[in-house]
């Protein structure tokens, strides 16, 4: 995630290559729906639209409600949650912004139960931006 945030996506795709092939060679499910995730990120920084949307909808599917331990709820999120609104306020094509909201909420809900303040306070920024 630190290279996509930093634009440095020819390196963010050689770690995620590494992370999909020890997934695979492991069936590691919890791996294989975090190397969706990331790779549904790095096509939002390229503003690959639709083929991120459909990454993170499969990476929803792939972690459902997780029922495991506080960093993987943290992780699904800040990750999947956080990071699939953030494709629609980027985007912002019409109906985009419901569907932020839509996520946001769910990921606010999820940090007010596991207590992650800092957070909690990164999704109310996001959420005011939909209002402004």
């Amino acid at each position: 995630m630190t290279y996509i945030e930093l634009g440095e996506i020819g390196k963010a795709e050689k770690q995620i290559s590494i992370y999909h092939k020890l997934a695979l060679e492991t069936e590691d499910k919890q791996l294989i729906a975090t190397v969706d995730t990331l790779r549904a990120a790095s096509l939002r920084a390229q503003k690959k639209w639709d083929e991120s949307i459909k990454l993170f909808e499969k990476s929803l599917q792939q972690w459902g409600t997780p029922d495991v331990p506080k960093l993987f709820v943290w992780f699904f999120a800040r990750y999947v949650l956080f990071e699939h609104a953030r494709l629609y306020l980027e985007r912002d094509q019409e109906g985009d912004r419901e569907e932020a909201h839509n996520l946001l909420n769910q990921a606010l809900d999820i940090f007010e139960k596991i207590g992650a303040k800092k957070e909690i306070e990164k999704v109310i920024a996001k959420r005011k931006l939909l209002t402004a």
